[in-house]
């Protein structure tokens, strides 16, 4: 069937009411795929992938051991190092020493745009140990091979996106070591006056236990437990324990608000730090291995570290996003102001 000519005419086009309904399915092919009114937060933690998460895992726990005198450490810094560097991120080491012996850290970091100079950090500790000759094998998987997986797959996640604050990820060092790594930085942080607004810290986190239960354990400054207990609501079915504390233990603790004025941190685990040792069967030995783990479980708590993590440091809606919005917009308002029809 062939469209009458006056159809095309320019009388018919002229009509305020075509040319309203001409411009609102313009409107609607311009908007991108996903809905305009999604959340961004949305998009990233639909990028969580548990594939991804595991195969970091499975990469870290094969260095054998990741104790901090070993070969295995330095070569398991290198690969956090060089798959931050994958991302596209700056990447560097953070120097510094622990018994007259020097050692790092690794860092990527995402400049903010709109505040470059506010900070919020998300790290793991990347080093492992054993009771047991640590230095031939600790594999580490859950501890702490999980949370390092979690901080590599937020990163992957968050690349591409633009946030107001910086956001730094990093892979402490030394943590078994009585959480040398992280306290270094926290400390030269504070004494340089960087603006770190708060932290998030994953240690231990996929090995919920055998009482079939999804729980995890969420300790730190109210205003970050709280941040992660509503993106847990929101992204996952897990449950959750709650502590408004700066409990020791893991590299959170020396970024609380006790210890660093204008931060905060907060910390996530499969359950409270005093009762690790008689909820994992593996803690520090050298069955510590991905046969134990739940990685679902694990990537939920991915999902809502990444979720909490984007809505701190404020993430941009994409250009592609606001571009449809205001020219639909635009176009709406020139489409309802034409003349009535006669």
């Amino acid at each position: 069937m062939s469209l009458n000519s006056s159809c095309l005419s320019k009388n018919y086009f002229s009509k305020p009411r075509v040319q309203f309904c001409f411009i609102f399915l313009l409107w609607m092919l311009l908007l991108p795929v996903r809905s305009l009114f999604a959340s961004p937060i949305d998009g990233i933690v639909g990028k969580i992938s548990q594939t991804d998460y595991t195969g970091y895992v499975e990469d870290l726990q094969d260095f054998q051991t990741r104790y901090y005198t070993t070969q295995g450490n330095l070569d398991a810094l290198k690969y956090i190092r060089d798959t931050f560097f994958g991302f596209g991120l700056d990447v560097s080491y953070d120097l510094f020493t622990y018994n007259g012996n020097s050692y790092n850290n690794v860092v990527a970091t995402l400049p903010g745009k709109t505040h470059p100079e506010q900070v919020y950090i998300v790290g793991a500790h990347m080093d492992s140990t054993t009771f047991s000759n640590p230095t031939a094998s600790a594999p580490g998987a859950d501890d702490n091979a999980s949370g390092m997986a979690a901080v590599l797959e937020m990163a992957r996640a968050m690349v591409g996106y633009a946030f107001d604050a910086t956001i730094k990820f990093f892979g402490f060092n030394l943590e078994e070591q009585g959480l040398r790594g992280s306290q270094a930085y926290a400390a030269k942080a504070k004494a340089s006056g960087e603006q770190v607004l708060g932290m998030l810290n994953f240690d231990m986190i996929a090995y919920p236990g055998n009482s079939g239960a999804k729980n995890v354990f969420l300790a730190g400054d109210p205003n970050l437990v709280n941040a992660m207990e509503g993106n847990r609501l929101k992204y996952t079915n897990l449950t959750t324990t709650l502590n408004y504390s700066n409990l020791y233990g893991s590299d959170h603790y020396y970024f609380h608000s006790s210890f660093f004025p204008g931060s905060s941190s907060a910390f996530a685990i499969e359950a409270a730090p005093s009762s690790i040792p008689s909820h994992n069967p593996n803690y520090h030995q050298t069955t510590d291995t991905t046969a134990y783990l739940d990685f679902a479980y694990a990537t939920d708590i991915t999902r809502m570290g990444v979720a909490t993590l984007a809505g701190l440091a404020g993430v941009i809606p994409e250009p592609s996003t606001l571009f449809c919005f205001l020219l639909g917009g635009l176009l709406l308002m020139v489409g309802s102001h034409g003349k009535k029809p006669q």
